[in-house]
């Protein structure tokens, strides 16, 4: 009679390593925590409404703007300008959207107390405030993109012969657009989660932006006008124009990443020294 054997050919296939199971679990520690925030912005109606609007202000605006140097560059005037950075001037408008998003996006939590559900689903705070700014940042550069490259044919249209661009200037403003926003809403998060309310956050944040810029330039000291060109906004048109002076747009970069940086670290401090 013959008997089968039983013995098992020796699995080839070694178990993963102790540092392989650790990588994937942090991968999926991270995936799931940037999964999270989307789901959270992306649900809010007010996220939709927001960027919506900031389109449309976008729109209009590039129109106007284009116009406005149709009609004065056939008076007579040097008003030929590129129609990508028509549109981009709206930025310092439609900005208002992405720094309300980033905004509520902490600040929303805190007023309705759902912090404390995102502390409990992520307790590694650091993860969830990068996990934050991932999201917040995609869609800030999405939006800064957004209107640049909807702007621009409108623009071209209203502007006619002043707003003839070449391919360089529109991928250098749509890009520059797009990290900018991307970096604005960075600082807008970080002063959110220091601050932990939204009308001091908005408050502050368009202080920033739009007051300093035009009460430093008053000041005849050379130091304050140094601090004046490096502020966000006049970083951000350096980065959609790519100008020789103040600065190139390599420096425009660092400066929109420094304020980016010291917002996140303010906000970091806080989120870890105070309780929900």
């Amino acid at each position: 009679m013959t008997h089968l054997s039983t013995t098992r050919a020796p699995s080839t296939t070694s178990p993963p390593s102790r540092a392989a199971r650790a990588a994937w679990a942090a991968w999926a520690a991270w995936a799931g925590a940037t999964a999270f925030e989307w789901t959270k912005l992306a649900s809010v109606r007010s996220t939709r409404w927001i960027l919506g609007c900031a389109v449309l202000v976008s729109l209009g605006g590039s129109w106007l703007l284009g116009a406005s140097a149709l009609a004065s560059g056939r008076n007579g005037h040097d008003t030929a300008t590129p129609a990508p950075e028509i549109a981009a001037q709206t930025l310092l408008v439609s900005q208002v959207a992405v720094v309300v998003i980033a905004a509520l996006a902490i600040c929303g939590e805190y007023a309705t107390g759902s912090i404390v559900t995102s502390l409990q689903s992520v307790p590694v705070r650091g993860r969830l405030l990068a996990a934050k700014a991932l999201t917040v940042a995609g869609v800030s550069a999405v939006a800064g993109a957004v209107f640049v490259v909807l702007g621009t044919p409108v623009a071209e249209l209203s502007a006619e012969e002043f707003g003839t661009f070449t391919g360089a200037e529109f991928r250098n403003a749509a890009t520059g657009a797009a990290l900018g926003m991307a970096l604005l809403s960075l600082l807008v998060l970080g002063l959110g989660t220091a601050l932990r309310n939204a009308a001091a956050t908005i408050v502050s944040t368009l202080a920033i932006l739009q007051v300093l810029s035009a009460v430093l330039p008053l000041f005849d000291n050379e130091a304050i006008n140094g601090l004046a060109d490096h502020l966000p906004n006049e970083a951000l048109t350096v980065l959609v124009t790519h100008p020789a002076e103040p600065y190139t747009w390599p420096v425009a970069v660092l400066t929109l990443a420094g304020w980016a940086a010291a917002g996140l670290t303010a906000g970091y401090a806080v989120l870890r020294a105070r309780d929900a």
